[in-house]
């Protein structure tokens, strides 16, 4: 390859000091302090690192819900970190208007395939996407998994798509030639930042166990109003920037599931996931009673106890009737067993099963 072959585009979207960004901003940041209750914990190690002047991050985290889009960088303003620049797939914002919109906040838009031929150009357009942002000192943010649907589904996070971990490895070892056919571009280092957003109730949680029925929620601008009012208590979690100048022994593959493996670290377990794991394991044979209920959240906090370490919302320690309280949302009620609601259950047991010996969970 020749350096020009290292010529990189400009991002599509570089410059957020335009009004749309300042009122988004600010509606942002009062509906997250009014409207919502956001616990954000940040690894020492990120603040010190992204404050290095050559430093810029790739944020990576699962996939659960649409706010972790808009909410996750409210938090990163709220500790005076660079925002990062958001990739959101281009089904989930409809109109060459609000596409417009969007794209003046900080999105870039990620084509959605319909075709093997439309993956692999997908895939080759968003390496080159976050190629020309990270090159340019500009954080990005990005949910690799591709959909919210995958633990629904699946009952199990999804594989990280390795498109984008090809640029950074490409990047990483060509720095000097990218640098050299792009003037003004100095050498950068690296790094991934795992993360993670946990909810006491998922917004689209029904429409996720529907298996789509109907059409997808979709995010317009202003969207993150309505769904801050129904998310509840909501943990977001930074962890420890990974060098990628460290991984370069790691194909584009392997560094993908290396990323996704430290956000699984990160995942905490609420009130609601103990609650759900609870409801799974009563035996239907058994006629339902909170005394029952109560020693099954009992069994699962023991089960769960060499975690402790993730509890967030309660303690090892606390009655099983208190967690049971702290569990109840707008869906999801636990005064009795409800057939039409086990999907629900499953769902946010779904959330922390990766935490559980494979029997503990049940069918």
């Amino acid at each position: 390859m020749n350096d020009k072959d290292y010529v990189l585009p400009l991002p599509e979207t570089k410059d957020r000091r335009n009004l749309v960004f300042l009122v988004a901003k600010t509606i942002a940041l009062i509906a997250d302090r009014l409207l919502a209750t956001p616990r954000a914990e940040f690894d020492e190690e990120l603040l010190r690192v992204r404050r290095q002047p050559d430093s810029v991050f790739f944020y990576v985290g699962l996939h659960r819900s649409l706010w972790e889009t808009s909410g996750t960088i409210v938090h990163l303003h709220k500790a005076h970190l660079p925002l990062p620049f958001v990739g959101m797939g281009d089904n989930l914002i409809h109109g060459r208007f609000f596409q417009g919109l969007a794209k003046r906040v900080g999105l870039f838009l990620i084509r959605r395939p319909s075709s093997r031929g439309d993956m692999l150009e997908s895939a080759r357009r968003l390496r080159g996407d976050v190629l020309a942002y990270l090159a340019r000192g500009l954080d990005v943010l990005l949910f690799p998994e591709g959909t919210r649907t995958n633990v629904a589904k699946r009952h199990t996070y999804g594989d990280f798509f390795p498109a984008a971990f090809d640029a950074l490895l490409d990047y990483e070892r060509n720095k000097e030639r990218i640098c050299s056919a792009n003037p003004g571009l100095t050498p950068r280092e690296m790094y991934i930042v795992p993360l993670n957003v946990d909810y006491s109730q998922v917004r689209e949680a029904q429409e996720l166990v529907d298996h789509g029925a109907g059409r997808p929620t979709t995010l317009h601008v202003f969207d993150s109003l309505s769904m801050i009012r129904h998310i509840g208590d909501t943990y977001l979690s930074f962890g420890k920037p990974m060098r990628v100048a460290d991984l370069l022994d790691l194909d584009r593959k392997r560094l993908a599931a290396e990323s996704r493996r430290q956000c699984l670290e990160l995942v905490k377990i609420l009130p609601v996931n103990v609650a759900c794991l609870a409801m799974l394991r009563l035996d239907a044979t058994v006629p339902f009673s909170q005394a029952v209920l109560e020693e099954a959240v009992r069994e699962v906090v023991k089960t769960l106890a060499p975690r402790a370490d993730r509890f967030r919302g309660f303690s090892p320690t606390d009655e099983p009737g208190a967690i049971l309280r702290r569990a109840r949302q707008r869906q999801l009620g636990f005064e009795r067993f409800d057939p039409e609601s086990e999907p629900l259950y499953r769902l946010y047991a779904d959330y922390v099963r990766h935490y559980l010996p494979a029997p503990a969970l049940g069918s």
